[in-house]
């Protein structure tokens, strides 16, 4: 039955799925196959992406996922990726057992990704993104996403960091939320995604099950173990739960 379920893994804005390569390397941990979504043109230059639409987002990981030959699908998202998520569920339907959400971010009533940041940082970012583009400084990039990350990781992030289109943060989609397992993962050192607002986006994704993990943005990196540890509880509640459709 094991060997009929897969993972979804979907990264962030700015990232590709190179992100998950520590729990790759804790594969004999992490017990089910899986999936790495990556998103377009990573490493192609910061003006690669810059006429792409949510949808062409959408589109390529979904293309990313007909290859993936599994019944039954759990999907792991991270940040910006819990948009991304939500349609590849959409998509998937029935073959979807669970939902995850990594510090993700889950708009409501179909609205994008800027909805989902405080006041005035909604009103703020579409501006800065006009005037200076999607790519951050170095120092921004050390200090929010990598706070926590050892400065060999830092340094990688930083090096691979993949300006996006705009239209990937400000275009609204709709937001169907599935009627699965879910599992919300707040990060309660992450400096990019407050706290407050990640409880908000556990609201929207109508999740009780949420779990506390000390780590800033990206726990797949400062702490694989303690992720890995978390994902394969909740995958194996799901396999319980799911049984005899699996």
């Amino acid at each position: 039955m094991k060997d009929k379920l897969g993972l979804i893994f979907i990264h962030g804005a700015g990232l590709g799925n190179h992100i998950w390569n520590d729990l790759h390397d804790l594969q004999q941990n992490l017990n089910y196959l899986y999936l790495m979504i990556e998103f377009p043109n990573r490493n192609a230059g910061d003006n690669a992406n810059s006429k792409l639409s949510f949808e062409d987002y959408v589109t390529k990981a979904i293309s990313d996922t007909k290859n993936f030959e599994k019944q039954k699908v759990i999907i792991v998202s991270h940040s910006i990726g819990g948009l991304i998520g939500l349609r590849i569920a959409e998509h998937l339907k029935d073959k979807v057992v669970g939902f995850v959400g990594i510090g993700s971010a889950i708009p409501k009533n179909g609205k994008s990704f800027i909805s989902c940041l405080p006041f005035p940082q909604k009103l703020i970012m579409p501006l800065i993104m006009k005037l200076a583009g999607t790519k951050p400084p170095k120092s921004a990039i050390e200090n929010g996403l990598c706070n926590d990350l050892k400065p060999s990781q830092s340094k990688k992030i930083v090096e691979k960091f993949t300006a996006e289109s705009r239209s990937l943060y400000t275009d609204n989609s709709k937001t169907v939320i599935p009627n699965v397992n879910k599992l919300y993962i707040e990060l309660t050192n992450d400096r990019e995604f407050p706290l407050p607002v990640q409880r908000k986006m556990a609201e929207n994704l109508n999740c009780k099950n949420i779990v506390s993990l000390d780590s800033g943005h990206l726990p797949m990196l400062s702490v694989p173990e303690k992720l890995t540890g978390i994902l394969n509880a909740f995958i194996d509640s799901c396999m319980e739960q799911d049984l005899e459709n699996i």
